[in-house]
C-alpha cells in the first residue's frame, strides 16, 4: 500500500502565490467562501514535490472526482 504523503505548509503558500490565489482549472480566487484544496497533479500520493502541487476549487475538486 501506497502512504500518502502530506505538503508542507511552505509549498501549498509558493503554489497559491504561484497561482495567485486562484484555482487551476476555472480561475476562481480563493476567500472564505471559495477554499483552496490542494491535490497531486500526476495522482501519485506519494509524490508530494512542489512540481506535483496543484491546488483546485472545491467544485472544480469535485468535478475532477466524478470523470
Amino acid at each position: 500500500m501506497i502512504q500518502k504523503r502530506e505538503f508542507s505548509n511552505i509549498h501549498k503558500q509558493i503554489v497559491l502565490s504561484n497561482q495567485k490565489h486562484k484555482c487551476k482549472k476555472c480561475g476562481i480566487k480563493f476567500n472564505v467562501a471559495h477554499l483552496p484544496n490542494f491535490g497531486y497533479t500526476d495522482g501519485n500520493v506519494a509524490n508530494n514535490t512542489i512540481s506535483n502541487l496543484k491546488v483546485l476549487c472545491l467544485e472544480c475538486t469535485e468535478k475532477g472526482k466524478k470523470s
